[in-house]
């Protein structure tokens, strides 16, 4: 919609934006849709991206075109920085991946012997590394 806007406002943009010295139609949109949008979803849109990595970790297939998506709202409303990524998203995904796998690690310690536990934990730190990667792949 910012685009659209931006071309259609493109000659107020190239004038008389600039010798107000005014913020920029880009810049102003990427606000509005922070405070008025992100700011009112992005619990739920946290909550969506993590039930689908759960779901990766439990075998299922999942859209990575849909999860990338996501995690570029969370690095785009930034502006360039990594802040609202690492605040909003990655600080919570961190404490639900420990709590994840220390829930797993519990009914392991219980279910198999220690040479079983102890292949298990490798493999899924395998693959939440392999995952880790690809997530850097997605975010970039």
């Amino acid at each position: 919609m910012i685009k659209w806007l931006s071309r259609f406002f493109h000659y107020l943009e190239r004038f008389f934006i600039a010798r107000r010295s005014l913020s920029g139609l880009d810049e102003v949109g990427l606000m509005c849709f922070r405070d008025l949008v992100y700011e009112e979803l992005k619990g739920k849109a946290r909550d969506a991206v993590t039930v689908l990595i759960d779901k990766e970790r439990e075998g299922e297939q999942i859209d990575r075109g849909l999860l990338k998506d996501v995690l570029d709202i969370f690095v785009g409303i930034g502006m360039g920085k990594m802040e609202y990524y690492e605040n909003d998203f990655e600080d919570a995904m961190l404490k639900h991946t420990a709590a994840y796998y220390s829930r797993k690690a519990s009914s392991w310690i219980v279910e198999d012997s220690c040479p079983d536990y102890m292949l298990k934990a490798e493999e899924c730190l395998k693959k939440e590394k392999e995952c880790l990667i690809i997530s850097m792949l997605l975010v970039r």
